[in-house]
């Protein structure tokens, strides 16, 4: 009987495995346009805000929802004065940015955790930023360019009042010239500063 039993175990189909779960099609990249390693003002409370761009095998993903964290204790930030987290969406281009974004008070380092999904697929990023108070403080893009504008306007005045000092000093050598009082021009100390 033993013999039959384990003859008839022989002859039952084999169980079939479960099926493979189907392959991954790809993740979400994400790329930070701005934010990584900015230093927010914490005195000004002025903060540069991510922006990140969202593709998918090189192409720009729209309509992609993407969900920036910022730390809930420590050197931080919020949104509109009380959020910890923001969900944006993806434009024609496959960017997002977030809004109300301000430094807390805390200095220090911190990451701000980005995550993209659209539809089954899904793709994270760590931007890290710091906390700082005085100098050097929320350089964005546009802060810096505005920055090197001021720079600019001060060395080329500068360079105007030298060539004027250079072309009043330069007369004639007539005798009438002979009674001109010379000018004399000290520089004192430069500051350029942005808008306040």
């Amino acid at each position: 009987m033993l013999a039959c039993l384990l003859a008839g175990a022989l002859l039952l189909p084999a169980q079939q495995a479960p099926p493979a779960a189907p392959a991954s099609t790809g993740e979400l990249e994400i790329t930070v346009i701005e934010g990584e390693g900015a230093k927010n003002n914490v005195r000004a409370r002025t903060a540069v805000a991510p922006v990140v761009e969202v593709k998918e095998a090189g192409k720009p993903v729209e309509g992609a929802d993407v969900v920036v964290v910022l730390p809930a204790v420590g050197p931080s930030g919020s949104f509109h004065g009380w959020l910890k987290n923001q969900t944006v969406k993806t434009d024609a281009q496959g960017r997002a940015a977030v809004t109300g974004y301000a430094p807390n008070t805390e200095q220090g380092r911190f990451n701000i955790k980005v995550t993209a999904t659209s539809g089954t697929k899904t793709g994270t990023a760590i931007i890290a930023q710091s906390n700082v108070s005085g100098p050097g403080a929320a350089m964005s893009g546009a802060t810096k360019s505005r920055k090197g504008l001021w720079t600019a306007i001060g060395v080329i005045g500068a360079g105007a009042l030298i060539g004027g000092v250079v072309a009043a000093t330069r007369g004639d050598d007539s005798p009438a010239a002979a009674g001109k009082v010379p000018v004399s021009v000290s520089a004192g100390a430069i500051t350029v500063a942005g808008p306040r």
